[in-house]
């Protein structure tokens, strides 16, 4: 008969590896996550700088954006709750707070955000945006790209 702190030390250990395996799955399910892409068109007159800014205030630059052009941005959502992030070099999921663009100079006084609710609500593989720069930056609520 097993006694009870051999009890108490095999269910702590039991707990222990559910916790870790929890750990390891984790990541796996990564891959049925969406690849998706949103593409930002600059509609406005002068070229517009948008950044992807990470939780604690990391960012990401996208290249500026010419009037009339779009860049790409690829970014993945998570299928289990919609949250949005890019893989880091070590596969760690680095989470996507906003994406805000504004002028190239005068950045900071001139930014707005590009509205990632509907990326985070539906699944799409492409969504594509249209900005246009005014005393903020103003964009679109991504729509599917046609």
């Amino acid at each position: 008969m097993i006694s009870r702190l051999r009890l108490r030390h095999l269910l702590w250990l039991m707990a222990f590896i559910g916790f870790c395996q929890a750990a390891l799955v984790g990541p796996a399910l990564a891959g049925d996550d969406l690849k998706t892409t949103l593409s930002i068109r600059n509609d406005g007159t002068e070229p517009l700088k948008c950044v992807i800014i990470f939780g604690h205030w990391v960012t990401t630059d996208i290249a500026a954006i010419q009037p009339n052009q779009t860049s790409d941005v690829t970014i993945m959502r998570a299928i289990k709750d919609g949250a949005l992030y890019v893989p880091r070099f070590d596969g760690r999921h680095m989470m996507v707070e906003r994406i805000a663009c504004g002028r190239v100079d005068s950045w900071w006084e001139s930014i707005g955000d590009v509205p990632l609710l509907p990326l985070r609500e539906t699944p799409q593989p492409a969504t594509q945006t249209q900005c246009r720069l005014d005393q903020h930056a103003e964009c679109t609520v991504p729509r599917a790209a046609s």
